[in-house]
Order: C-alpha cells, then sequence, then structure tokens
C-alpha cells in the first residue's frame, strides 16, 4: 500500500498484519483496545477524539509500535534520512526513539494528523512532563494491556482502581523503572524522571 492511502482501522489493521510481526500485531490491538477503556475509565474529555475516519484512541494505539521491531541503525538512518531530532538518550539507545519514528511513519501513511496525538505516540514509551490525557492513557494501555505476560488480571485491576489517572500513571511509572533495573534493560530516562517529577507535582495540587 501506497503512503498517504490508508484511511479507515480496516485498512491500518491490514497493513500492520502484514508488516508486523503477530506478537507486536496483537500487542497493538491490545493497546488500541486497552487505550480507549483507560480513556472511558477515567472520563477524559480534554482530547481530539476524533480524525478522519478515526478515533483517538485505537489509532494512537495502533500505530504505536509501527517502528518497534526496527534495527538501532534502522532507527538512526531513518531519522538522519527525515530530519527527525534525537535527544541525547536516543542516540545513546536508539530504541527510545521508536515511538518518534512510529509517529513520523503513522503520518506518512495516513496523513498530518493531530499533533497531539503524534505527541502521544512519541512519548509512549518514556513519557514526558505535562503529557495530556490522551498521552497519558496510552502510556497505561501499553503497560497494561492483556498480552502483558508479567502482570496479572490483579495487577490491572490494582492500577485502574488509582482515583486518577494521574495516580493511575504514577504507579504504573514507578513499577516500570523497578521492573526496567530487575530485568536489566536500562536506567531510567530523563524523559522518565522528568515524568515522574511532573506527576508528583500533579498529585501535590490535587489534578
Amino acid at each position: 500500500m501506497s503512503e498517504n492511502t490508508i484511511s479507515t482501522v480496516d485498512e491500518l489493521k491490514d497493513y500492520l498484519k502484514k508488516n508486523l510481526s503477530e506478537h507486536r500485531y496483537i500487542h497493538t490491538l491490545g493497546v488500541a483496545q486497552t487505550t480507549e477503556k483507560v480513556l472511558r475509565h477515567y472520563g477524559c474529555t480534554d482530547y481530539v477524539k476524533t480524525w478522519n475516519n478515526f478515533s483517538a484512541g485505537e489509532f494512537c494505539g495502533l500505530v504505536h509500535d509501527l517502528a518497534r521491531e526496527k534495527r538501532d541503525q534502522e532507527i538512526l538512518d531513518y531519522c538522519k534520512t527525515n530530519s527527525l531530532e534525537l535527544k541525547p538518550e536516543e542516540v545513546l539507545s536508539p530504541v527510545l526513539a521508536h515511538g518518534l519514528v512510529s509517529a513520523h511513519m503513522a503520518a506518512r501513511l495516513c496523513g498530518e494528523y493531530p499533533l497531539s496525538w503524534y505527541r502521544a505516540i512519541c512519548l509512549h514509551t518514556t513519557g514526558d512532563r505535562e503529557m495530556d490525557d490522551l498521552a497519558l492513557s496510552l502510556f497505561v494501555a501499553d503497560f497494561i494491556e492483556p498480552s502483558r505476560k508479567f502482570l496479572t488480571d490483579d495487577d490491572r485491576k490494582r492500577y485502574l482502581s488509582s482515583s486518577s489517572l494521574t495516580e493511575c500513571t504514577y504507579a504504573i511509572l514507578c513499577d516500570m523503572i523497578e521492573h526496567w533495573k530487575r530485568k536489566g534493560y536500562h536506567d531510567a530516562s530523563g524523559s522518565s524522571l522528568s515524568l515522574k517529577a511532573d506527576l508528583e507535582e500533579r498529585i501535590r495540587r490535587g489534578n
């Protein structure tokens, strides 16, 4: 399928099924469904809900990992070719930039969708300060979607029992940082630490 020709959910799913591994495809479906669920669960309304034939949570969930299976050098080459600016931590660990590349790829495939959706996709891996409800919901959904084997249903219920999306995201972020350490993946990125500080301030203010 050529660029800028995907205009429906079915076309997007068909593209993903053909271009992602089965494991990654199942994950994207789970994230899409779970992002919509989180937005409803916390009664989120302050975000751009639809664009063309797509809903925000479903679209962001479906495309968030378009570049996740690219090798590090492929990510670096894509960013150079398309003049995408990388943070220092992304240069050192290019996999952290797969959200940025995925967001750009989605625009080439589907057209210029809302900027807030683009930002949510860019930040879904590490997070950052001043994320809106859509970005936080995608971040949460990426961690708790049903195919994540390191979580139980009780874990998911515990996170979603948080009184606000902010507190839910904070609980997950703290557990993610611990998970990264335990698995020896990487230390918390500067962006993740910025998100943690931002969420702590929101909780302090009662937001």
